[in-house]
């Protein structure tokens, strides 16, 4: 529907103030509907009270405190653009589709996945969003799945349509020494990374625990998590748990990564590994695959959507770390394995998940409500 008008919704900074995989994805989105000729008018949390534009498409308007006053900056957006449609990414911005909902306006819920709410009002807040919502979108087949068991949502109702990537960002590039210099990187053979907030469910205390194995195959290899510690003192008990197996001078964790070097230490890396108990979509995963990297994950929730296994990519079955340990390992002594792995990855990334086929998917979505 090029040329639809959208206030967009989310609760997540900007990615260029603070990335977040929710706020990647919401703005992501916006900015590729621009570009395909939709309006968007995006309100976000930010550091500061302001409005730029991003192009001639889209407008984006920060507010410090987002939970209290995204009511006041969406009827102010609805005034001023006359959008058709209100498309929320948070349950923070409830007051906001509830509003857009009382004056007729389109109304569609974004949902990034089933994860448990607390307080329980969260829940409530959540199923009240989607119930006057015309559409629940889902990132995954998966969490879809989840929406219509746990919360009663009507299946005809629930639509997915996939994240993505930017497969301009996202490349697979020449080898830069360099940047395991400026890591501190440089003495290993080998790189395993993961990136994630560092928290149970991402499954890096999993990882530590398969070290021991995969350094008696690979001794001069290093495990690498980037993201920033999400629960308290969990990274604390992980590097702990190294400390006893022995293996804490072959893991790291790195935290304020530039998007840059982002891009490059994926490049860097031998492989990527996902053993996550949660995965609702997987946007890590797919930039990573970008890059032309194999990736290992346990064969849960949206991966099996995303990865076919020993084709793009490898899947595990679900907690079993041996197996994790031995597909690692196996990969690692299979430089041509892991080049024909990688190669499929991008080719199907590149044909599959970018974030103008999420914009196309968004597209119909919106053009099947305004019928």
């Amino acid at each position: 529907m090029p040329g639809a008008s959208v206030c967009m919704l989310t609760d997540k900074p900007l990615p260029s103030e603070r990335p977040t995989g929710v706020g990647v994805a919401a703005f992501s989105m916006a900015l590729a509907l621009s570009r395909r000729g939709d309006t968007v008018q995006y309100i976000c949390r930010g550091e500061r009270e302001e409005t730029s534009s991003i192009n001639r498409d889209l407008t984006v308007r920060t507010i410090r405190h987002y939970s209290r006053e995204n009511l006041r900056a969406s009827l102010l957006a609805m005034k001023e653009g006359r959008p058709e449609l209100v498309h929320v990414h948070s349950s923070a911005a409830a007051p906001s589709l509830v509003a857009a909902w009382a004056l007729g306006r389109t109304t569609v819920f974004h949902s990034h996945g089933d994860q448990p709410l607390h307080p329980i009002m969260l829940t409530l807040i959540r199923n009240i969003e989607m119930g006057l919502s015309q559409r629940v979108i889902a990132v995954s087949e998966s969490t879809r799945h989840d929406l219509i068991r746990n919360h009663g949502v009507p299946g005809e109702k629930v639509v997915v349509a996939y994240n993505g990537v930017d497969p301009g960002e996202f490349r697979p590039m020449a080898s830069q020494p360099s940047i395991l210099r400026k890591f501190g990187l440089d003495g290993f053979d080998r790189i395993i990374l993961s990136v994630g907030a560092v928290q149970r469910r991402k499954g890096q205390l999993t990882m530590v625990e398969c070290m021991p194995g995969i350094l008696r195959a690979c001794p001069k290899c290093c495990y690498v998590n980037i993201g920033n510690a999400y629960e308290e003192g969990f990274r604390e008990m992980v590097l702990g748990r190294a400390r006893e197996l022995g293996v804490s001078g072959s893991v790291r964790f790195l935290a304020g990564v530039s998007r840059e070097d982002l891009v490059t230490l994926i490049n860097a890396a031998d492989l990527c590994v996902h053993p996550s108990t949660r995965e609702p979509f997987g946007l890590a995963v797919v930039e990573e695959m970008a890059c032309a990297k194999p990736v290992v994950a346990f064969g849960i929730d949206a991966m099996p959507e995303i990865i076919d296994n020993m084709v793009d990519g490898v899947l595990v079955t679900p907690g079993r770390r041996e197996e994790l340990t031995r597909s690692i390992v196996e990969l690692l002594d299979n430089r041509g394995q892991l080049s024909r792995i990688g190669a499929a990855a991008r080719e199907k990334v590149a044909a599959r998940f970018t974030w103008d086929k999420t914009a196309s998917r968004l597209e119909e979505i919106y053009r099947a409500l305004q019928r």
